[in-house]
């Protein structure tokens, strides 16, 4: 790759300028990670007095900077003149114009893909209503035997040592899983990380098909 860069300056002289009779240009740079800086070296000789052939001599250092690109191979930049122009503006004041170049090239770099893990899909409307109609019936609030109590069931734990037995709550909370094409009955139940007995507790599971609704319970210690 290569870009060409603009770069002017005046030069202010120590005496007033009757001609310029030579000047040249060289430059010297350093090469950074993430940057080119270096000087601009003009020099030459010049009249004071036209009625004369004496000359005096003059160099001056301007530097200059120039930011590279990211993944930029350090070793292939290369700085080149493209350019080189003066004009004098006042008695004791000349403007430099040059037009430098910087080659490059940049490194491969591999791109990254993000990982797009797949969630559970989101619960719609009409499925929350049915939800809440199956777990809030309006005559009786309780669940049939076979199902759990949406806020809490009980568990039992029994301590061998003093034969003591302590309760402890379960919240539930439900996902709706929309069953996709060619998917299994086993693959949801991995998803969930649930197993078979508690899908077919609130689920006929017998035959599935695209498009069929199931509700998963996923339990959570209080």
């Amino acid at each position: 790759m290569k870009q060409v860069i603009p770069f002017s300056k005046e030069i202010v002289f120590k005496t007033n300028i009757a001609s310029i009779t030579s000047i040249s240009l060289e430059h010297e740079e350093k090469v950074y990670d993430g940057e080119v800086a270096g000087d601009f070296i003009i020099f030459g000789d010049y009249k004071v007095h036209n009625d004369t052939t004496e000359k005096e001599l003059f160099k001056y250092r301007l530097p200059f900077t120039a930011i590279l690109p990211e993944h930029t191979i350090i070793s292939t930049v290369k700085v080149d003149i493209e350019d080189f122009t003066y004009d004098q503006i006042e008695d004791d004041v000349i403007k430099v114009n040059v037009d430098f170049s910087i080659s490059y090239d940049i490194e491969d770099v591999p791109e990254v893909v993000p990982e797009v893990k797949e969630e559970p899909e989101e619960m719609d409307r009409e499925v929350l209503d049915e939800i809440e109609e199956f777990l809030s019936p309006e005559e009786d609030n309780t669940l049939p035997e076979e199902v759990e109590d949406d806020k809490a069931k009980e568990t039992m734990e029994v301590n061998d040592d003093k034969d003591i037995t302590t309760t402890k709550e379960e919240y539930v909370k439900y996902h709706i899983h929309i069953v996709k094409e060619n998917e299994t009955l086993e693959q949801i139940i991995k998803l969930y990380e649930t197993n078979m007995e508690t899908v077919k507790m609130y689920n006929e599971v017998d035959k599935i098909k695209m498009g069929d609704k199931l509700i998963i319970p996923e339990y959570q210690d209080d």
